[in-house]
């Protein structure tokens, strides 16, 4: 959590984030969590969220996207995954509270989106319901043809959360694997 976070701290954004009281065994699972950010995020200057759909195929440019940050950009950034926290445990945290815990101490959320399919539409509704997480927020989307774009992504999407991202200059479009490269490489640059 950030630097200097308490322990009580990060139980009460917990307790603020979810939609009920914290099981014991979420409160073992918290535990877990806050030794995983300190193992991976905390000490880095510029830590990126990165969301995508983990389909075959589409995980791949998730995973470029994060390997780009940790092996391009030093030290001074370290990118990770929502799986990347209590993965060797049998512990868990609801999603959408893991989601928004990681969310608030990022402080850049970088998402791949090629679809709706997936958990796409949940995190796009958690990204536009708190202004703090759209400033911090940069959508790729991948275009389509205009006969496929209408297949595949939702009304939602298209008129709600990539009409507020291109609004604020938050949407980069890309249509074939080279531009989707130059795009990560142009927007990394232009965060640190």
């Amino acid at each position: 959590m950030p630097d200097g976070s308490s322990e009580s701290d990060l139980e009460a954004r917990a307790q603020r984030h979810h939609y009920r009281s914290l099981t014991p065994e979420e409160y073992e699972g918290l535990n877990h969590f806050r030794a995983d950010w300190a193992d991976l995020a905390a000490e880095a200057n510029n830590r990126f969220f990165i969301l995508g759909s983990f389909a075959e195929g589409d995980v791949d440019r998730v995973n470029q996207l994060k390997d780009h940050i940790n092996q391009e950009t030093g030290d001074d950034a370290v990118a990770y995954r929502m799986d990347d926290f209590l993965p060797d445990t049998d512990l868990v945290l609801h999603p959408i509270l893991k989601f928004k815990l990681i969310a608030d101490d990022s402080h850049h959320i970088l998402g791949v989106c090629e679809h709706d399919q997936g958990g796409a539409l949940i995190e796009h509704g958690l990204l536009i319901e708190s202004r703090s997480y759209i400033d911090k927020t940069h959508i790729l989307k991948r275009t389509y043809p205009p006969e496929r774009e209408k297949e595949q992504y939702s009304w939602m999407q298209a008129f709600g959360v990539f009409e507020i991202f291109e609004y604020y200059d938050q949407l980069y479009e890309w249509e074939t694997v080279p531009e989707y490269e130059q795009q990560i490489e142009d927007l990394v640059e232009d965060l640190l």
